[in-house]
């Protein structure tokens, strides 16, 4: 149902489009760092995937449409921290958790036993949706809630 795409084997105008979502006023605002990504940055952060095994990124499409992003940092051996982005145009609807399950079912695969999250205090919608994917709190550090989702 859903296509999963590398950013490194992303089209150009693919690439532009993940800027877009990224740089949206209603997801960068729970961003860590929440300034807008000028796109030849964009591009060299794209570039830099290529080749690096502790990164990996990846556009989430269904029937041609952006629904997300998502994207995962080795900490440790088999522990990942991942990011994701979801389309403001499909929040709510139950679609991210679908996807994001199919994602990590087959983490196991590729060595990856355990991501952690961190979500701002504030971003209730994504504390619940974590709590309600199984993550679990770990701890609290300034505005932040670190989880922890076990895989295996």
């Amino acid at each position: 149902m859903y296509e999963i795409v590398n950013y490194v084997d992303c089209s150009r105008e693919q690439q532009l489009e993940i800027l877009a979502l990224r740089n949206h006023d209603d997801v960068r605002k729970w961003m860590v760092t929440p300034d807008i990504i000028p796109q030849e940055a964009h591009l060299r952060f794209v570039e830099s995937l290529k080749g690096n095994p502790n990164r990996i990124y990846y556009a989430i499409y269904r029937s041609g449409f952006l629904v997300g992003t998502y994207n995962l940092t080795k900490e440790t051996d088999g522990v990942w921290e991942r990011g994701i982005i979801a389309n403001p145009l499909v929040q709510g609807k139950g679609e991210t958790i679908q996807w994001e399950r199919e994602i990590l079912a087959g983490l196991p695969e590729k060595g990856i036993y355990a991501v952690t999250a961190k979500v701002k205090q504030d971003n209730l919608r994504s504390v619940r949706y974590h709590e309600k994917l199984g993550f679990k709190e770990q701890s609290r550090s300034d505005n932040y809630i670190h989880y922890l989702l076990r895989l295996k």
